[in-house]
């Protein structure tokens, strides 16, 4: 399972220091406008949780806290396009890019993306960087996913590469390769291993539905002696104007270099459906099953199931999610009030999110 931070700290001093900077900075080049076509955009994110067994039982991303208000991410993005190359930089403040970005030191702010991409024609591009992972349905950015809480299979499965990779697109249909450095890591030096992680997808879209085959190949961080093999499925359709339906199928190897014995394979299957009510509200329900019986993830060898049921009220740019989750597991790795262990666990939670 991915490393959580909780070192992450914000230090409002230092934010309102650097912002002063920038604005003396920007008054004292106003003869220097900001490059034409450049592209700005923004999000951010805020939750409360509670755990009916009054501790923190979640095991999946970005929602470790109990009885808490807390601050999820701001997103700072900038774009630049000028004849066949562009720059695109994804900047993240806040616990949720500090979790994503885990390997990383935790410093005032996180680079969550920053590449560079040349289009050699219309339909073949090469991207060289760090950029978010291909692999799975579910997107690091809170705005852009129905569900606020993530699944088990975002949790465990890569968050972000970097390196170089190769798209061509004909028609509906796309193909990528890439080769990068071990997976989660922006520099190799840090990593423990110069392995590269080699990555895949072949893509269908149609106006109704598309659908991702996808691969990866690597070092299994952050332990360099083991390597993990992933492929993965991800699909959705548009029934109609109100119903979408999505699925993530996800399956690893992990294999272990010095010992055979500790290979461990885990998988993950997941349903997605979206509907909108009337007016301004939408409904999400996730269930995913998540098996893990050979102990790559927990010690326990279990199988999860999890339900997630969210509600969506969009107003402008500014949704509120209220969401309620319960998981269950074929072993005892939650924990109740009293702090013996239980086989289930349960939270509401309640979120908010911003675009701009």
């Amino acid at each position: 399972m991915k490393k959580t931070t909780t070192i992450f700290k914000k230090n409002i001093f230092q934010i309102m220091g650097i912002s002063l900077l920038t604005i003396c900075s920007a008054k004292a080049q106003e003869s220097t406008p900001i490059l034409p076509g450049t592209v700005f955009a923004g999000s951010a994110d805020f939750y409360y949780k509670y755990d009916f067994a009054e501790v923190d039982n979640s095991y999946t991303s970005f929602t470790h806290s109990h009885d808490s208000f807390e601050i999820g991410m701001a997103s700072i993005e900038a774009s630049h396009k000028l004849g066949k190359a562009s720059v695109f930089v994804d900047l993240g403040f806040g616990s949720r890019a500090s979790e994503f970005t885990y390997n990383d030191a935790a410093n005032t702010f996180m680079i969550k993306q920053l590449y560079v991409t040349y289009d050699f024609s219309p339909s073949f591009k090469v991207t060289a960087g760090s950029f978010a992972t291909h692999i799975g349905y579910e997107l690091v950015d809170a705005v852009d996913n129905k569900n606020y809480s993530m699944s088990y299979a975002f949790t465990n499965g890569p968050f972000f590469n970097t390196g170089v990779k190769a798209q061509y697109t004909s028609g509906k249909y796309s193909f990528m390769a890439g080769i990068t450095n071990p997976t989660d890591f922006k520099t190799a030096g840090e990593a423990g291993s110069k392995e590269k992680t080699f990555i895949g997808q072949i893509g269908y879209v149609a106006e109704t539905g598309s659908a991702y085959l996808n691969f990866t190949s690597g070092s299994n961080n952050p332990a360099s002696d083991k390597n993990k093999t992933q492929f993965d499925f991800v699909g959705t359709k548009k029934l109609n104007s109100k119903l979408t339906l999505g699925f993530n199928g996800t399956y690893a190897m992990v294999k272990d270099d010095n010992d055979s014995a500790l290979d461990a394979n885990w998988f993950s299957l997941i349903g997605y459906a979206n509907y909108a009510l009337k007016g301004k509200w939408s409904m999400a329900y996730r269930l995913e099953y998540f098996d893990d019986k050979d102990g790559a993830i927990f010690g326990a060898k279990p199988s999860i199931i999890g339900n997630t049921l969210s509600f969506n009220y969009k107003e402008g740019n500014f949704t509120f999610i209220p969401e309620i989750r319960f998981d269950s597991s074929s072993e005892d790795i939650f924990s109740k009030k009293n702090g013996s262990a239980t086989v289930s666990s349960a939270y509401v939670l309640f979120a908010t999110t911003y675009s701009f």
